[in-house]
């Protein structure tokens, strides 16, 4: 598994998404949140797409809810696409899956 986050803004079908990969767990997020806050003040996407990523936690859950909190605030929706099945079932366990729009 890989220890690096990584991630990627770039537009799909006219939309901005960002692409998250490699390992988002707590361990990994900090240096990872500087860089798309150093990069992307904005936050302009409304898509994200997890199929990159190797390792998610409940971090990461945390980090998507305040991310479609966000969203909200600014009078839009997240969609969150490719969540793998533990994730899925974690955002379930949490209770977040009401909560976070998630879609295939």
């Amino acid at each position: 598994m890989s220890t690096t986050s990584r991630w990627e803004a770039r537009p799909v079908d006219g939309a901005q998404w960002l692409f998250l990969q490699g390992d988002w767990r707590v361990a990994e997020l900090a240096p990872a949140l500087r860089a798309i806050q150093s990069a992307h003040p904005s936050r302009d996407w409304q898509d994200i797409s997890l199929a990159g990523l190797e390792g998610a936690d409940s971090s990461t859950l945390a980090l998507l809810l305040e991310w479609t909190q966000e969203a909200h605030r600014q009078g839009q929706s997240l969609r969150i696409h490719a969540a793998s099945a533990a994730l899925l079932d974690l955002a379930r366990l949490y209770r977040l899956d009401t909560l976070l729009q998630f879609h295939p």
